[in-house]
């Protein structure tokens, strides 16, 4: 497949480092109809992504170890043009965000899970 629109998302790949707050968020966007998957690091999303091309968007905090939220949206951006990216962070300030050379959806954390659902079909 060519890679699906917004608004025919389906699975989207959730990441962050602290586990409780990724599977909560799968759970929750599982409760709105989409396919979840789960990584607990940027290194294992993007084997993921190499591994599975039925994922239609990344969902990831920004803040983690190793590989960022934003280094990972980059290298997504890059090797994956058609997946979308949404960043969520209680730390991020969102002007980090607007001065990038290619500008991410962001939403701070504490989230809605309504607001993220409505970015990754956006």
């Amino acid at each position: 497949m060519d890679g699906a629109s917004p608004a025919l998302l389906r699975k989207v790949l959730v990441v962050d480092d602290e586990q409780d707050l990724a599977d909560m968020a799968a759970a929750l966007l599982a409760a709105h109809g989409l396919e979840v998957v789960v990584a607990y690091s940027g290194h294992v999303a993007m084997q993921m992504l190499a591994d599975d091309k039925d994922i239609d968007a990344v969902f990831s905090d920004v803040v983690m170890p190793g590989m960022t939220g934003l280094q990972m949206a980059d290298a997504i951006r890059e090797m994956y043009p058609k997946v979308k990216v949404v960043l969520a962070s209680g730390y991020t300030v969102p002007s980090l965000l607007a001065n990038r050379e290619r500008p991410y959806l962001y939403t701070p954390k504490p989230y809605k899970i309504d607001t993220v659902v409505a970015l990754l079909r956006t």
